[in-house]
């Protein structure tokens, strides 16, 4: 078989898992109808979901049968992953915004805007909380909630079978631990985590004092990393510890990686301990929580106690990239500078690789802070000395090579110019500095704190480089810039 037939043939495939994958959405769309039984009076809204679901359903089915092939034929190699998953993100991304454009609720700009927020499990909304009827706001946590899980893994593992290219598409959507040695094990391991942690907190929620339809919202959001919420206020209109406690709980726990918990529920806890990713959470917390809570104290709440609690909350909603506030965006933007330059900094942290977090993550940053003591270390050192540069990583030990250490200082320094390409764009709106660098920071670490700026009134031109911003956070730069590339350069080598 010659390259050109191989090449048909996946082409065949992607659109094929395209197809199947839409199916999976369309299916999803069916789920919040569930709610019109404690809801009837909000069976008015159940053809936004009816409509862009039977299409989903129909759409993807055609797709599916009519592009079929043996996967074993021409399997998905990386770069082709990397396609299916773009073109998967804007398919899951329209159809997700429909509910709200049928209904109502939303312009197609801002509803596109709630999809990606909601897949990306971001956090940022053009919705008013207060007065959405609850069949949205349910769809907007299951999207956080399947976005965080990663749909597109779960679906082509759990259906279709090892020979589906399915290692490149988990490696596609930004993950790459692995718990156990086959895929597909891993991801029914990931799932079963992801789940038993989901009814975990509905129950520690719900215990608390938070309703069970709020119980059920906040748990999948909390641990997807997302932070949306089924109150204007967030996690601050409750007025409760015991919540707040909860939440921190299910945002740290979202944030670590799938191979950290499962070394956590196998008994590992040794190894787990070591990982790189939970010392960069504990000394970020050393580090910054002070550092919020003098702010705090002195600029906003004047009992240590209180700017303590708040400032607890914060850090670790940046840390995680959870995005849940104790406060109302507006009580936000008077924090002042040092407390908000200070959660700019965790947001671009980000999360754990592997985890539903989005940012820099926590491995890189890890890498990049001990290369500073292994470079001091170095140059104290006779030149005969050997610096070991090992770092602890899901459970084993990990030699940091010359090559990694590029590739990693390679990636940060092209999340920081893409970060400060999105920051002048806000400038040029007319934002303050600080507001441009908080409010993009968010959007790219895929956080959703806000000092509200973000929100319907926000110019168009805001609203975009946010969804490239989200997007980017989420599924990592190196796979959005590659999906993006990898058309124009097949059609440059045809015509050549």
């Amino acid at each position: 078989m010659d390259d050109v037939d191989v090449q048909t043939l996946r082409n065949r495939l992607i659109i094929s898992y395209s197809g199947f994958l839409l199916m999976g959405v369309g299916g999803m769309l069916f789920i919040p109808l569930l709610l019109i039984i404690a809801y009837p009076n909000e069976i008015v809204y159940a053809y936004s979901f009816v409509i862009p679901g039977l299409l989903a359903l129909a759409g993807g089915f055609v797709l599916w049968r009519f592009f079929r092939v043996d996967p074993a034929l021409a399997p998905l190699g990386r770069v082709q992953a990397l396609i299916l998953i773009g073109v998967f993100w804007v398919m899951a991304c329209m159809f997700g915004a429909a509910p709200f454009v049928i209904g109502f609720i939303l312009s197609p700009i801002d509803g596109f805007f709630e999809a990606v927020s909601g897949w990306t499990t971001t956090g940022l909304t053009m919705v008013s909380v207060a007065t959405c009827p609850h069949i949205f706001l349910f769809w907007r946590s299951l999207m956080q909630f399947i976005g965080g899980a990663g749909l597109a893994v779960l679906m082509l593992t759990a259906l279709i079978g090892p020979k589906s290219g399915v290692a490149s598409v988990y490696s596609a959507e930004a993950r790459t631990e692995r718990l156990l040695p086959a895929i597909r094990h891993t991801v029914r391991m990931i799932l079963k985590i992801y789940l038993l942690y989901l009814f975990i907190g509905i129950g520690l929620f719900y215990v608390a004092g938070m309703p069970l339809f709020d119980s059920i919202n906040h748990s999948m959001c909390a641990l997807s990393t997302g932070g949306f919420s089924t109150r204007a206020g967030s996690i601050g209109a409750y007025q409760s510890l015991e919540i707040e406690m909860v939440t921190m709980v299910l945002m740290l726990l979202g944030s670590l990686s799938f191979a950290f918990h499962y070394l956590l529920l196998s008994g590992k806890l040794g190894k787990a301990i070591k990982d790189i990713e939970l010392k960069v959470v504990y000394a970020s917390i050393i580090i910054f929580l002070p550092i919020v809570t003098y702010g705090l104290v002195y600029g906003f709440y004047h009992t240590p106690l209180q700017g303590f609690r708040h400032a607890l909350f914060n850090v670790i909603s940046a840390l995680t990239t959870t995005g849940y506030m104790t406060t109302s965006p507006q009580s936000m933007s008077q924090f002042g500078h040092l407390v908000l330059f200070s959660l700019v900094v965790l947001m671009c942290m980000g999360g754990s690789t592997g985890s539903t977090a989005g940012g820099i993550k926590r491995y890189r940053v890890g890498i990049m802070a001990k290369s500073i003591f292994w470079e001091i270390k170095m140059r104290l050192l006779p030149e005969s000395a050997v610096i070991g540069r090992t770092a602890w990583c899901t459970g084993e030990k990990e030699t940091i090579t010359p090559d990694l250490f590029m590739e990693i200082s390679i990636f940060v320094f092209a999340y920081i110019l893409l970060y400060i390409a999105g920051v002048i764009v806000f400038l040029l709106s007319g934002y303050s500095m600080m507001g441009a660098l908080f409010e993009y920071a968010s959007a790219m670490g895929t956080v959703g704190l806000s000092t509200g700026i973000t929100g319907p009134g926000m110019p168009v031109s805001c609203k975009i480089m946010e969804i490239i911003g989200m997007i980017l956070g989420r599924l990592e730069l190196w796979a959005v810039l590659i999906s993006i590339a990898t058309p124009f350069e097949w059609i440059i080598s045809r015509r050549g």
